[in-house]
């Protein structure tokens, strides 16, 4: 079994998990090679007749990702993406000085940084525009963020920690569980998800939603000055500062995406974010000598 020191023990063990099942071996190479074949063909269609969203395309993709949380997500992968879409927010709120503890908009179900992430059943994602919504919040942390802010919060920021997940309804498992016939795991449901993004959202959309990983360099950023005096910590965090995800943002291009960096680039990054301020304390001290 592949394990790797600088993620978590539940991320290995997931994806050890994966590796020995029929989807991973043979069904992934298969929708890999489909996927970059029509991206191909449908973003020169886009730009030529679908460069603005014509109303249907967030209720498409929402419908793709919906019934295959329900129907053929295995129990890990569901369980996988509900905690993104869960702890997410949390590690923003915490960078943006908000606290995990701030004020929820009920107003704004699965969108916004500061809205309730809570997910009952597999209906509300539907109703929400939950995979656009969600792409978005890398964008609203980037245009939020203030470095002045975050620095002179330093020490606050180090004696805390994120909000729990675990408060937010997770009742949608029950249902993969009951509906579920437990088909594909955590990468080939990421890269359905991603295919149904490039077919049906427009140009804008589209590009939008396949370069959304400026917030994971500024994630790395933050971690970085809090863990400034924690070498050991360093280390593992030198292993997400892979070009693609994290220093390539303000050029990338959708015509070069590729289904995976969102799995093990930016929700592993997440979950070893999000375990790293939960339990890990950081020394006290500014972020550099002289300042902070």
């Amino acid at each position: 079994m592949h394990r790797y020191p600088y993620i978590t023990p539940y991320v290995n063990e997931t994806f050890g998990r994966e590796r020995t099942r029929w989807d991973f071996v043979v069904l992934r190479p298969v929708l890999l090679v489909l996927y970059f074949l029509l991206r191909f063909v449908s973003f020169p269609i886009k730009f030529l007749v679908h460069r603005r969203p014509f109303g249907f395309e967030s209720r498409a993709i929402d419908t793709c990702m919906a019934f295959g949380m329900k129907y053929l997500a295995r129990r890990d992968a569901a369980e996988l993406f509900l905690r993104h879409v869960q702890i997410e927010p949390l590690l923003y709120r915490h960078i943006l000085s908000t606290g995990g503890d701030a004020a929820v908009d009920p107003g704004r179900k699965l969108n916004g940084i500061d809205g309730d992430f809570g997910i009952g059943d597999v209906a509300t994602l539907l109703v929400s525009d939950t995979t656009v919504g969600h792409d978005r919040l890398s964008y609203e942390v980037v245009d939020r963020f203030d470095k002045e802010r975050f620095v002179e919060n330093l020490d606050r920021l180090r004696a805390t920690v994120p909000g729990d997940h675990g408060v937010w309804d997770k009742a949608i498992l029950a249902e993969n569980e009951e509906y579920s016939w437990q088909l594909l795991g955590p990468t080939n449901v990421v890269i359905l998800i991603v295919t149904a993004i490039t077919v049906f959202g427009d140009l804008h959309t589209t590009v939008t939603a396949l370069n959304s990983f400026g917030s994971d360099s500024l994630l790395l950023w933050c971690l970085k000055r809090i863990y400034a005096r924690d070498p050991e910590v360093l280390i593992d965090l030198d292993f997400f500062m892979q070009e693609v995800a994290n220093r390539g943002h303000y050029n990338s291009s959708a015509f070069f995406s590729n289904p995976s960096q969102y799995l093990y680039y930016h929700i592993v990054f997440d979950e070893v974010a999000y375990e790293l301020l939960r339990n890990v304390r950081p020394t006290p001290g500014p972020a550099v000598e002289g300042t902070g």
